[in-house]
């Protein structure tokens, strides 16, 4: 068996598996916040306008989110009628999750907003932040999803205490040209 066709079947494989896509489009079908075990610190007062479906509002954050708190971020698939957990998750203090998540994964759809970048995000300072016509894409992060119902869950919690959260239903699907 020569190397070109075992290059060749690898790419194959992968390709098959899902492991690499392109041409794939995401659709935002719902956004709803979670309010806190006992007080809500951080409230996503967020909605989806347009046929686009383009998320706009406002992220209240009432108190300096420094170390102590940390982001939970979950993602589900959708399969025979439930949720299932995927083997993406992540759980980090502010800085990390802002530094390494945020600034990776959202950040790049969010074009107008004064939600703060980079190292002004940590520690995320008490206030009103805006977010206008954010459209989410597939371009960053599309190989480690599964078509079709996906669920996105961010728990903003301190001492295994909820303060606040987010959950997004989006629909990941291929581009029809």
């Amino acid at each position: 068996m020569s190397l070109k066709f075992v290059e060749f079947f690898l790419l194959l494989s992968i390709v098959t598996l899902g492991l690499v896509r392109a041409n794939l489009e995401v659709r935002m079908e719902s956004v709803e916040k979670i309010v806190g075990d006992e007080e809500t610190l951080v409230d996503f007062d967020v909605r989806l306008l347009g046929r686009e479906r383009l998320l706009n509002g406002t992220v209240k954050v009432l108190v300096d989110l420094d170390n102590e708190v940390e982001f939970a971020h979950e993602i589900f698939a959708h399969r025979n009628g439930e949720w299932v957990p995927s083997s993406i998750g992540v759980r980090y203090k502010t800085c990390m999750y802002m530094s390494v998540i945020y600034d990776k994964y959202f950040l790049p759809f969010i074009k107008d907003s004064d939600l703060p970048r980079g190292k002004d995000a940590c520690p995320l300072k008490k206030g009103n932040y805006y977010l206008r016509n954010v459209e989410v894409t597939a371009e960053n992060w599309a190989h480690y999803a599964r078509m079709g119902l996906v669920k996105s869950v961010l728990i903003i919690r301190k001492n295994n205490i909820t303060y606040g959260g987010v959950i997004f239903i989006l629909v990941l699907q291929e581009k029809v040209f």
